[in-house]
């Protein structure tokens, strides 16, 4: 198993993405928020299960990545708008993903 230490980066103001390549047909995600960044347990897991699901409507568009999502740096912001927030930056990233493989 490889180490995300020598992955390629996309930085957003409020997450990184590492990914490489794998040899599978399919990307994999991992996504880690540490409760430093956000408090609530339930708005964590509400941005998991969002970021998962737009996950699996892109399997399609994306190559063979292993992408792990990191979220650590305190978001200032209400509650119900964190998640947004963050599914902005996940899309953003994503497409950067997308074009880095043309």
């Amino acid at each position: 198993m490889r180490s995300f230490k020598d992955a390629n980066k996309i930085v957003q103001k409020n997450s990184c993405i590492l990914y490489f390549h794998n040899n599978l047909n399919q990307p994999r995600l991992a996504i880690q928020i540490t409760k430093k960044a956000v408090k609530l347990a339930v708005v964590r897991n509400r941005i998991r299960r969002v970021i998962r699901e737009n996950f699996r409507g892109s399997l399609g568009e994306l190559g063979s990545f292993d992408i792990l999502l990191l979220i650590s740096s305190k978001i200032y912001s209400e509650k119900d708008e964190i998640s947004d927030i963050l599914m902005q930056e996940w899309k953003l990233s994503i497409k950067s993903l997308q074009q880095s493989q043309l």
